[in-house]
């Protein structure tokens, strides 16, 4: 696998301007260092709500440790693709990141993570963000998607066992927590068209969660950062 983004197609160069379907412009590319501001200011224009489901616990903004962690990416092991629109005076404002971090146990499987702000909540930039998160995450020779998800909403988790026969591995934890590993396709169309193929399992499933409130959280184990060291 190489090491070098220059050498992937949602690499250092990528970037991709297109439409949502209600009439808005958005603008995609990898996180930057110096992101650091958009997404803290992003942060703070998601709901109570959202930030507890993001973080699984009450908080008002992001610290100076996570910044880092998520905007400091090598883009292999830890990828992230960022959706930006114009803001006053041209200045672009983050409206959401789809990210990926590689389980060091398990080097074909990641742990993936949509965030997006609330007033730009189910208007597909969802479902393009994790397109393009598939497309990357293909190139970087990962082939599972791992899901844990705390859902206490029956028709959720009947879902998910439907979904579960052959092509997703599927298992209960005994804790309230669903857990799931969603084979990521091979891409048949250039990067900056959809591969997530309709009523493939992964479509079938962000379909269910983008047309009701199903209180869903995903736990981010992998994704969220280690703690800072302890002083000496």
């Amino acid at each position: 696998m190489p090491r070098d983004l220059a050498a992937y197609r949602y690499g250092d160069a990528y970037g991709e301007t297109l439409e949502l379907p209600n009439g808005s412009e958005i603008r995609l590319r990898l996180v930057r260092p110096s992101d650091k501001a958009a997404m803290q200011e992003g942060f703070r224009k998601m709901s109570p709500k959202s930030r507890y489901q993001r973080c699984m616990g009450q908080k008002s903004q992001l610290t100076d440790h996570e910044l880092q962690y998520f905007t400091e990416v090598d883009g292999i092991d830890h990828f992230t693709i960022c959706a930006l629109r114009a803001g006053p005076g041209s200045v672009e404002e983050g409206i959401g990141t789809g990210s990926f971090v590689r389980l060091p146990n398990a080097t074909e499987t990641a742990e993936p993570a949509v965030t997006i702000i609330d007033s730009y909540q189910r208007k597909g930039l969802g479902t393009i963000l994790l397109e393009r998160l598939l497309g990357a995450a293909w190139e970087r020779d990962i082939r599972w998607l791992h899901f844990e998800l705390l859902a206490d909403n029956l028709g959720m988790k009947r879902l998910l066992d439907a979904v579960s026969h052959h092509e997703v591995k599927f298992e209960n934890d005994g804790a309230g927590c669903l857990i799931a590993l969603f084979p990521v396709p091979e891409p048949e169309h250039p990067a900056t068209e959809p591969v997530l193929v309709k009523h493939s399992p992964l479509f079938r499933v962000f379909a269910h969660i983008a047309r009701t409130d199903v209180n869903v959280t995903v736990r981010h184990r992998a994704t969220m950062p280690p703690p800072p060291p302890s002083p000496g």
